[in-house]
């Protein structure tokens, strides 16, 4: 699948970091340059998809709708885990048709920062970090490079800002600025970098 933009992940040692570009293309047309493709799902988990945008905001959607379902049924917060479970069952469901997305789900419950990988029909793997869609491959090699495990979330989304910039560089399909969304114990934060 060509992934249009780029989406990015990275584990801290105390949260997530989530960023993504700004542009949205199709066949070659720069059709929007203010798109986010970074969001928080709930207070503590968040998803980065980059791909067909349609496809991607009904995903949103649906995974909203059953955390908060989750919740009123258990009386608990869905943890990041069965988030990521619940996006794969979702997305092999579409499997004769799929969701036209690469997908990160990360987030911070009680067993601590954690962040998956989805594939347009649902296979998901844990990871420390990912970097998807048609700048991905430019942006992990900083991450591969640069990446510590015992970051801080601060140092975390200065690398994320660092891969996304060496992506926007050369990927035609990324640019126009960045969002980050930063992702604690306490919550979440939504930063934006513009670009001129």
């Amino acid at each position: 699948m060509d992934g249009v933009g780029t989406v990015l992940g990275i584990k801290a040692k105390d949260g997530i970091v989530l960023a993504g570009e700004k542009r949205l293309t199709y066949d070659g047309f720069v059709l929007s340059r203010n798109v986010r493709k970074v969001h928080p799902i709930t207070n503590h988990i968040g998803i980065g998809v980059t791909g067909l945008m349609g496809d991607a905001q009904v995903l949103l959607k649906m995974l909203r709708f059953e955390a908060k379902n989750y919740e009123l049924q258990h009386n608990r917060r869905i943890r990041v885990r069965a988030m990521a479970k619940m996006a794969s069952i979702i997305l092999y469901s579409y499997k004769l048709m799929p969701m036209m997305t690469e997908t990160i789900i990360a987030g911070v419950d009680d067993k601590g920062p954690q962040l998956f990988v989805l594939d347009p029909v649902g296979s998901y793997i844990e990871d420390k970090y990912a970097a998807l869609g048609s700048g991905g491959p430019l942006a992990l090699g900083i991450l591969e490079k640069e990446y510590s495990d015992n970051m801080s979330v601060k140092e975390a989304s200065e690398l994320a800002v660092s891969a996304l910039e060496a992506a926007l560089k050369r990927d035609v399909m990324s640019g126009d600025g960045i969002d980050l969304l930063i992702i604690t114990k306490d919550g979440y934060e939504l930063k934006e970098y513009l670009f001129k």
